[in-house]
């Protein structure tokens, strides 16, 4: 988990945005991040083969606190691999930094 945390917040620190909102749930630059962290915190306990893609599929909004701009998100993380195909339900939570520099952080649960 801190693990997690720690790619979170390094894959945060280099991805910034266009504007001062917070990113919706199924926009890009939310499920590359979530990609980006899926990969690399599967890549510490197992190899994954070269040909798996990774991509987020069936994007729902749980919820969207107005006051604080955060987006609380399900989907399905789907493994892809020639003949083979899987997947893992997962929920995400999205918010902006303070600073207003169209930096985000997003925290993946269910990995």
């Amino acid at each position: 988990m801190k693990r997690t945390m720690l790619l979170v917040l390094i894959a945060a620190g280099l991805l910034a945005g266009c504007g001062e909102k917070t990113p919706k749930c199924n926009s890009d630059d939310a499920k590359n991040l979530v990609v980006d962290i899926a990969r690399k915190t599967i890549e510490k306990s197992m190899t994954l083969d070269k040909d798996v893609r990774i991509s987020v599929e069936n994007v729902r909004t749980i919820s969207h606190e107005s006051g604080l701009d955060v987006y609380q998100c399900a989907a399905d993380l789907t493994f892809t691999k020639p003949d083979l195909q899987n997947s893992l339900p997962i929920t995400y939570r999205i918010q902006k930094t303070d600073e207003g520099k169209g930096q985000f952080y997003i925290n993946i649960f269910g990995l």
